[in-house]
């Protein structure tokens, strides 16, 4: 019932949103997108609502300009459905800006969130812990600090610097707690493993697991940005279905019994997250969403993307009021 109760508040919670002002101006319908954006700022300045609209309007040309209007792409159908929008995110200009985004996203299941995360409860009553509920409420609360300093951070920091270097730095844990599930005294190497939980907790909230999300948002082209998230949340299902169903039998003392050598399992799978990330993430921080467009049309290599960036800035001035993501 719980559940039930907490999906009816979130399902009502819908009818309340407001449509996405960008559509709105895709769609030329201006006046509806001014009012969609009142009610996402809330504040009495129409000279900002102003400059927001044409701000929009000139990204909208410019993602034309580079990646050319919808009703020039060819359409394609699979049983009536019109997967036209999905298609494109495919082709030769959006591949590499799907890929990423799904792995900005996946890369929270690949490097070991599910079993860390997931299952930490019922993983600390396996290795012997007393009290593993009171010390899973703990390790959930310090995940939840670790969360809520993520955003601030990621606006100081950048996005790339927060994920990149920190998935190596949690494989790294991963090594250290499937060594120490190979350890004869498993006793003593319990409570190693348990403080090694936790500053991957740690670690993986101030990191991908809060900022993935934010990365993945940021990367398509203004156009596909919803089909885009459509496939990011279709891939991650499908993650979780994955690890919801084999974790159990890796763990479990009447299957797999891996215990802490688990952690090798998701080393091998965090390693291309974080490899591919190191090759695929762009600085999304402080580049505009023309910039973004023009740089992966040009095929510069994503990890450059900022440095780059800045050397466009200080060769020709951005146009007014070009939308920067800070």
């Amino acid at each position: 019932m719980a559940m039930v109760a907490t999906s009816v508040i979130l399902t009502s919670g819908w009818l309340f949103f407001p449509e996405s002002p960008y559509w709105l101006v895709r769609h030329g319908k201006t006046t509806q997108a001014r009012r969609s954006l009142q009610r996402v700022y809330g504040i009495k300045n129409e000279i900002f609502y102003t400059i927001e609209i044409q701000r929009m309007e000139s990204e909208t040309l410019q993602a034309f300009s580079i990646q050319g209007n919808v009703s020039q792409n060819p359409r394609h159908r699979f049983l009536g459905l019109d997967l036209s929008s999905e298609a494109e995110c495919f082709n030769r200009l959006n591949r590499k800006r799907t890929l990423t985004a799904i792995l900005a996203a996946s890369g929270q299941q690949m490097i070991g969130a599910t079993f860390v995360i997931g299952h930490a409860t019922y993983f600390l009553d396996l290795i012997g812990v007393k009290d593993y509920f009171d010390a899973s409420i703990v390790l959930y609360v310090l995940m939840l600090l670790a969360s809520m300093s993520a955003f601030p951070l990621s606006e100081i920091v950048g996005r790339r610097t927060m994920i990149v270097i920190p998935q190596i730095v949690l494989c790294c844990i991963l090594l250290l707690i499937g060594i120490l599930g190979c350890v004869p005294d498993q006793e003593k190497a319990n409570w190693a493993i348990i403080v090694f939980i936790y500053l991957w907790s740690i670690i993986y909230q101030l990191s991908i697991g809060a900022v993935g999300f934010v990365l993945a948002s940021e990367i398509a082209t203004v156009r596909l940005r919803s089909t885009t998230q459509g496939l990011v949340t279709i891939t991650n299902a499908v993650w979780g279905l994955i690890m919801q169903f084999t974790i159990p039998y890796m763990i479990n003392p009447d299957a797999g019994n891996l215990g802490g050598k688990v952690g090798f399992i998701f080393l091998g799978t965090g390693l291309f997250a974080a490899i591919g990330g190191w090759f695929l993430y762009p600085e999304t921080k402080g580049v505009s969403f023309e910039t973004m467009d023009e740089l992966y049309a040009s095929g510069t290599a994503p990890r450059y993307f900022r440095a780059v960036s800045g050397q466009m800035r200080g060769c020709a001035p951005e146009s007014k009021g070009s939308p920067v993501l800070s």
